[in-house]
C-alpha cells in the first residue's frame, strides 16, 4: 500500500524523523548554551580571585620584607619599667636554671647548691655554648627585677652581662662562661637587695 503524501517528505524523510531530528537539535543547542554558561561563570570567578589575591599582594607593608612581630606582649628588648623605688625580687619568688659554658666539670650544679642556699627556686642545671661574657643573664620582659636578685649574688647588675628574650614569667638563665670566678660575699648580696633598682633604657611602661 503507497505512502500518504501527507506522511511523505521532499527529500525522503517522514514527518516523525523530521521532528526527531529537530528535538535532538534543539536539545543540543540547549546543552552548549548551558557549557557556555557555566564556563563563562568559572571564568569571571576566576577572574574575580585573581584580580583581588593580586591586589592583596600588592598591598604595601609597613616594613617591606619583615614580618609583623605580635603586639599583645613586648617585643624582645622591651623590659617591662619597675616602679619607682622597686628593689630586686626576693629570692623566693625567683625562679633560676644555671648553664655551664667553661670546661669546669659540675660547675652549674656548684653554682646552683649555692643559689638555693640564698634562698632562690633552682631548676634543674644544664650545659651551653652561648656563655659569651663570664656571667649572662637572661631574662624575659617581665623578669628585670628577678633578673636584678640574680645579679646581686654576682655583685650587681655592672658584673654581668644582661639579655633579654621573648619568655613569659619572671625565670631567670644564669650562663656561666670562662672567667666566671664565684659568687659575691653574702653580705654584700644581701645589701644589694636592699637598694632600689635602676630602670633600665628604653624601657616600656606596663
Amino acid at each position: 500500500m503507497a505512502s500518504s503524501h501527507r506522511d511523505a517528505h521532499p527529500y525522503g524523510r517522514s514527518a516523525d524523523d523530521v521532528r526527531r531530528r529537530t528535538a535532538r537539535v534543539q536539545r543540543t543547542r540547549r546543552l552548549r548554551i548551558t557549557q557556555l554558561v557555566v564556563f563563562s561563570a568559572l571564568v569571571i570567578a576566576i577572574v574575580v580571585i585573581g584580580a583581588y589575591a593580586l591586589t592583596v599582594f600588592r598591598e604595601p607593608s609597613a616594613e617591606p620584607g619583615v614580618i609583623a612581630e605580635k603586639t599583645f606582649k613586648p617585643k624582645p628588648g622591651e623590659v617591662q619599667c619597675p616602679p619607682d623605688g622597686a628593689k630586686p625580687a626576693s629570692p623566693k619568688d625567683v625562679e633560676v636554671r644555671v648553664f655551664n659554658g667553661t670546661g669546669r666539670d659540675g660547675l652549674a650544679g656548684e653554682v646552683t647548691s649555692q643559689l638555693a642556699e640564698r634562698g632562690y627556686t633552682m631548676a634543674e642545671a644544664g650545659n651551653t655554648a652561648k656563655a659569651g661574657a663570664p656571667i649572662t643573664l637572661v631574662y624575659g620582659p617581665t623578669g628585670y627585677l628577678a633578673a636584678m636578685s640574680v645579679a646581686a649574688q654576682f655583685g650587681g647588675p655592672e658584673s654581668v652581662s644582661l639579655q633579654v628574650d621573648d619568655r613569659e614569667g619572671t625565670g631567670v638563665d644564669v650562663l656561666l662562661g670562662d672567667g666566671f670566678h664565684e659568687l659575691a660575699e653574702a653580705t654584700a648580696a644581701t645589701a644589694l637587695l636592699g637598694q632600689p633598682v635602676t630602670a633600665p633604657k628604653g624601657c616600656v611602661s606596663p
